[in-house]
């Protein structure tokens, strides 16, 4: 049993493979370089209340802008109720009719027998008319009085007007306060970034004109007499 052991144990010492002597060291896997994390700037102290109204001192109210654009638009609410009220009394005014008729004629007539009296009379008689008549007339519609159906077109008209209005009103309030956004995102930007403060103030020109050409050039009359007004002392 002994002598089976040994054969067995040499047997398995032969089929095992050699490790090699010269085999070189296994390379450890590479460390990645840890990234660092990019810094927090320091953010800047938001701009104080005083600076932004500063900033918007000379600007527009947006009340004078909307009803300057309404008024351009011709949609005013008081446009609209005008036409809905006169719409609704004019059925009291009447339908005036004015004729004017004029007759002229001529009638001749002819007498073959001598005139005792004046024997020099001559027999032909001539006669002419010219009559002229005037008429004037006025019609009521009493059922018109009741119920004018031109009241439906006028309404429809001014819900016309207010839904433009509300459009106008929407487009011009929007302009308005991107225009404020980007000034004060300018104010609050730094003055060493020159790439965006440009396009900041392309794009407010650009606000500027459009509110220009939705008012009818209220935003630039405003600005100019704004500059004419002489300077207050502090």
């Amino acid at each position: 049993m002994t002598t089976a052991i040994f054969v067995l144990a040499s047997l398995l010492a032969q089929a095992a493979p050699a490790a090699p002597r010269d085999a070189p060291p296994r390379a450890e896997p590479m460390k990645q370089p840890t990234k660092e994390l990019p810094k927090e700037l320091p953010k800047r102290p938001p701009l104080p209340p005083a600076v932004l109204r500063a900033a918007f001192e000379g600007d527009p109210p947006i009340a004078f802008l909307r009803a300057a654009a309404i008024a351009l638009a011709l949609a005013e609410p008081d446009r609209a109720r005008s036409m809905v009220s006169r719409a609704r009394w004019a059925a009291l005014l009447p339908e005036l009719r004015v004729r004017l008729d004029r007759r002229l004629s001529r009638t001749e007539s002819l007498d073959l027998g001598r005139s005792p009296v004046d024997p020099l009379a001559t027999p032909v008689g001539v006669d002419s008319i010219n009559d002229m008549r005037y008429e004037w007339r006025a019609t009521w519609d009493l059922g018109r009085i009741v119920f004018n159906p031109d009241e439906v077109g006028a309404s429809s008209h001014a819900l016309r007007m207010a839904e433009v209005r509300r459009e106008v009103e929407t487009v011009v309030i929007r302009l308005y306060f991107e225009r404020r956004r980007l000034k004060a995102e300018a104010l609050a930007s730094d003055a060493s970034d020159v790439g965006p403060g440009l396009h900041a103030e392309i794009r407010i020109q650009e606000l500027e004109a459009e509110l220009d050409a939705l008012t009818g050039g209220a935003f630039s009359r405003w600005g100019s007499s704004r500059a004419g007004e002489p300077t207050a002392t502090p």
